[in-house]
Formats: C-alpha cells, structure tokens, sequence
C-alpha cells in the first residue's frame, strides 16, 4: 500500500521578508532623522539668535543703594540680548569694574530674564583724594569723599593701605590715652610717615614703624597741655632723645620747642 506524504504548506513570501522590510524601515528612519538634524543645524545658523527670546527683564537683588537697574541696563547696551547669545562674562566684567560693586552673580531665567545679585563694598577708610577701602583691604572708587569723611584718612603708595589701616589703630588706640584723636595717617614713597590727629595736628615718626615712641607722646600731654592750651600743630618723634612739639597759636613768629621728657 503506497503512503501519501503530506506536504507542509509554504509560508507567503511577504511573511518571509518582513525582517528585511523591518531593517530597512528603521535605515530609512535613521537616514530621514539625520536629514532633518542637518537641515535644523543648517537653518539655525542662518537665524539671528541675537534676538531670539529676547532679555526683557532684569530681576536685580542684594545692595541697590548704589547699583541700581539703570546701571545693569547700561552693561547690556550694545550686546546682543537673545537669551541663548547674551555673554554673561562680558556683562559680569562691566559691571563688577562699577566702583560699588564688591562681587556680582549672574543667572538667565528662562525664558527673557537676567537675574543679578550684587553685594556693595563696606568702606572702612578714605584712601587718597578719591578711593576708599573697604573691609577686605582693597581700594576702590573714584567716590566722591565728602560724605565719608567721618572715616580715618589714609594715604600711600598702593598696596600699603592693609599696613596703614594697621598702624591707624593701633595709633588710635595708644594715643586715646592721651586724649588725642587720631584722624589718619600718611605715608611718603620712602615710607617716612606720620599721623594725623583731630584738629588738624601731625605727629612725625619717620620711617620707624615702632609705635612704641608713641607712649613717651601720652606721658607728656600733661605737661603740654599745662603749658598751652592751643591745639598741638606738629609733634616731632624722630629724635632719639627728646621731642620737638609747635603748637597752633596765631603769632606768626612761634617757635617749635625742644622738650626732654
């Protein structure tokens, strides 16, 4: 008896290519993305991105008694103030170059803000004829100084305004037991100095910077004053024996005196 062998059926070739129909769906796919990315990349370029979502607003924070909107306005003039294209390093060099900026932080806000964070200086002394110094020693301006003229007065070479604040109080602190106020101190390019006191008298140290001398000056206002009443116009501490003192008295022909404690 003869065996009928049946035959699987076969699968539809369109079944059988499905897997390279799949394969070459997702090249096309991939080829069509990368297409498109260039054509964005290459129309993106062509867009002024300078005036792409624009800066409108600026949200200033911290100290504005000095900086104040108007001044960040005129950091930004000229620059392009799309948000992507604004340079915030340029922007932070104007306006951390402003004489009452101490340090400033900028942030853009999405999507057409430019926060700014500012903190002022703290003046502790007059520098010069123009400049202060702040709390870290460093010297800025120029200000105009008639509204701190409550603050010591130094002056010096730059870079020495740290040893002078120094020597200011330590003066100030020695000589307040002599009922002497101290108004500032002066340094030469030779580092000569001498201090200034309240009324408008100076005491002369030369280039010692021992205030230590200054104590022979307490002991001696009793005296001093016991034989003048007027204010002290020049005290002379360079001498190594001895102090020579003048004092402010309206006869044109008054003579410093030679004193030996």
């Amino acid at each position: 008896m003869r065996r009928i062998r049946r035959q699987t059926p076969r699968e539809p070739w369109v079944q059988r290519m499905r897997p390279a129909f799949r394969a070459t769906t997702r090249v096309l796919a991939g080829m069509a993305f990368a297409a498109l990315l260039v054509l964005g990349v290459s129309a993106l370029g062509r867009v002024d991105t300078g005036s792409l979502w624009m800066i409108e607003r600026v949200d200033l924070r911290g100290d504005q008694d000095r900086i104040g909107i108007p001044e960040v306005e005129r950091a930004l003039d000229g620059r392009a103030r799309g948000f992507f294209a604004l340079d915030l390093n340029e922007v932070h060099a104007d306006l951390a170059s402003l004489p009452w900026v101490e340090s400033v932080r900028l942030r853009k806000r999405w999507p057409d803000t430019l926060e700014v964070q500012v903190t002022r200086p703290i003046p502790v002394a007059r520098w010069g004829n123009d400049r202060l110094v702040d709390r870290h020693g460093e010297v800025f301006g120029p200000v105009d100084l008639n509204e701190w003229e409550f603050l010591p007065a130094l002056e010096g070479e730059h870079g020495r305004q740290v040893q002078l604040m120094h020597r200011y109080l330590d003066a100030s602190a020695r000589l307040a037991d002599g009922g002497l106020g101290v108004a500032g101190v002066r340094e030469s390019a030779r580092h000569a100095w001498s201090i200034q006191l309240e009324g408008g008298g100076q005491v002369l140290m030369g280039r010692d910077p021992d205030l230590a001398r200054l104590d022979q000056l307490v002991a001696l206002m009793p005296i001093l004053r016991a034989r003048h009443p007027e204010p002290l116009e020049r005290v002379d501490l360079r001498y190594p024996r001895g102090v020579s003192v003048a004092w402010q008295t309206s006869e044109a022909d008054a003579e410093p005196e030679a004193i030996n404690p």
